[in-house]
């Protein structure tokens, strides 16, 4: 204190100044600069927040579409008779479409089983068909409302027969998971 009264006008205002500038310096540098910094910080987790809060809604809102369409699935099961054999339908078919005696193997596979549905498949072999027959089966087989359509399907001229084909299906069923019917 003894040595500021010393100093002239001149010189009391130069470390006014300077002291005035040191103590602007440590407001800025230790309170002003951090509140910034922080607010940044903040609106850049608010950003990340919000486009996390948007990304959870879209995949609830596609959750929710899945749900809906598992549970029309169980709603066409569930009118379907239930001793339904992917089996037996195709065998109806082919006599009604009069290609019973064209067929040279029927074997099922191995189905595959998820949470609440499973995927029955039967390998079949047509031989010596017209084209008419093919389509005939074809429009008998593919059953939408049954849940039955073709997975696979193989088409080659019939080599003993000219004009005819031979064809491998691959058909597909779904049924309720757990059930005893045969595919």
């Amino acid at each position: 204190m003894k040595q500021l009264k010393k100093l002239n006008q001149r010189e009391k205002m130069a470390v006014g100044i300077g002291g005035g500038a040191l103590v602007l310096f440590v407001l800025l540098q230790f309170i002003f600069l951090p509140l910034l910094d922080n607010r940044a910080k903040l609106t850049k987790r608010l950003a990340a927040r919000e486009k996390a809060v948007a990304e959870m809604r879209l995949l609830q809102a596609q959750h929710q579409k899945i749900g809906q369409r598992t549970g029309s699935l169980a709603t066409w099961l569930a009118q379907r008779d239930p001793e339904f054999s992917l089996f037996s339908f195709l065998e109806e078919k082919s006599a009604v479409s009069e290609v019973k005696e064209l067929i040279a193997y029927m074997k099922p596979s191995k189905s595959t089983e998820y949470e609440q549905f499973k995927q029955s498949l039967v390998e079949m072999r047509l031989q010596g068909l017209g084209l008419a027959q093919l389509v005939a089966f074809l429009e008998q087989v593919e059953a939408p409302d049954q849940l039955v359509g073709i997975e696979k399907i193989a088409i080659q001229d019939n080599s003993k027969e000219e004009g005819t084909l031979d064809v491998t299906l691959t058909m597909m069923s779904i049924d309720q998971a757990g059930d005893v019917a045969s595919p």
